[in-house]
């Protein structure tokens, strides 16, 4: 394969859309691997097929398809037909070529509606989040500037710690934002070493107590463990957010556990486990709650400030230092578990599972 068509197959496979390339007659000519799993088709079944055998502009059998394609636009509502001759309601967008070939890119209205959902709830997030803290700073500051000589002492004071509360409230929504801005750029550097878990946690525990004076916070390292081999900023931020989260969405008088051990065949790897006995995440959550703007939606969700981005960073941040996380949840509570490296005298560049 020469590289121009290496090049252009990575393209085609890293897209996140369903993609069919056709000809004039709209006979397919080349798919990507997306486009096979929708279809449930192989490359091979598909080659000289007539892409209207796939997908039709209106959908009879899809409550929401029911738009007819407009040639005014590259892209219409319509339903994808898959091996087993299921209707999928899809976005067809398609584009043509100079030399006359069809692309269509193809994405389920699921993912669609979903990501627009989750940019509409981040946008809606944000301004709340943003507006709040605002409104309560200016209120607080005209209230000083314009009454400031007829309050006491101690009113000044607790109007200027509300002020410095809200403003630090800001901070972490400005920082949260930065952090995914420097996760999605790349930009962000790891700095590696040998941390000492009973150290490190320790000081974890303790930064964090002030928030968990209502929970008991326990540590349980497994004896002889060796130190983890990260980056102690980025590591610290993780384990602080996990526990937080332990705290925030569990009630008063509940424990939370910090575990690490090892676990397996693997001694290059440790897992690290963040336990709460919170309520639970519903099992339809799961699989969405390390996505970008993602929050859960409970009673104790509702009493927390957030933007849905926490989870996300933290997923980043694990995997950008060679690790994993997952996540188990019942009505007893979550257990969120990191699988990181130990540190070891030899240290690949790269580690794998």
């Amino acid at each position: 394969m020469s590289l121009d068509k290496e090049f252009y197959k990575n393209i085609m496979n890293n897209l996140p859309e369903g993609m069919a390339v056709c000809d004039a007659d709209r006979n397919i000519i080349d798919v990507n691997k997306n486009f096979e799993r929708l279809t449930g088709f192989f490359k091979k079944d598909l080659t000289g097929k007539n892409i209207s055998v796939l997908i039709k502009n209106t959908g009879t059998n899809c409550d929401n398809c029911s738009q007819e394609e407009n040639k005014s636009k590259s892209y219409y509502i319509g339903e994808l037909i898959d091996r087993d001759n299921r209707s999928i309601c899809v976005r067809i967008t398609f584009s043509i070529t100079k030399d006359d070939k069809i692309i269509y890119l193809i994405i389920p209205l699921a993912d669609v509606a979903f990501l627009n959902r989750a940019h509409i709830d981040f946008v809606s997030t944000v301004s709340h989040e943003l507006r709040t803290p605002l409104t309560s700073i200016k209120g607080f500051a005209d209230t000083l500037l314009s009454s400031g000589n007829r309050l006491s002492a101690d009113q000044q004071k607790r109007f200027l710690g509300i002020i410095k509360s809200q403003v630090d409230r800001l901070t972490r929504l400005v920082e949260d934002l930065l952090t995914v801005s420097k996760l999605e750029s790349k930009k962000d550097k790891l700095i590696y070493k040998a941390i000492d878990l009973p150290k490190f946690f320790e000081n974890i525990v303790y930064s964090i107590q002030p928030k968990a004076q209502e929970h008991q916070i326990e540590v349980r390292i497994m004896s002889n463990l060796p130190p983890v081999w990260a980056d102690s900023d980025k590591f610290e931020q993780i384990i602080t957010n996990l526990v937080d989260n332990a705290i925030k969405y569990s009630n008063a008088g509940t424990k939370v556990l910090i575990e690490a051990k090892f676990v397996g065949e693997n001694p290059d790897f440790m897992e690290i486990n963040i336990k709460d006995q919170g309520v639970g995440i519903p099992e339809e959550y799961i699989s969405k709650i390390f996505t970008k703007f993602s929050r859960i939606d409970n009673p104790l969700t509702r009493q927390v400030e957030g933007t849905g981005l926490g989870l996300y960073i933290t997923k980043s941040l694990v995997e950008n230092m060679g690790g994993k996380i997952n996540v188990i949840s019942n009505k007893e509570g979550s257990t969120f578990s990191l699988m990181l490296p130990v540190a070891t005298y030899e240290k690949p560049t790269q580690r794998k599972f």
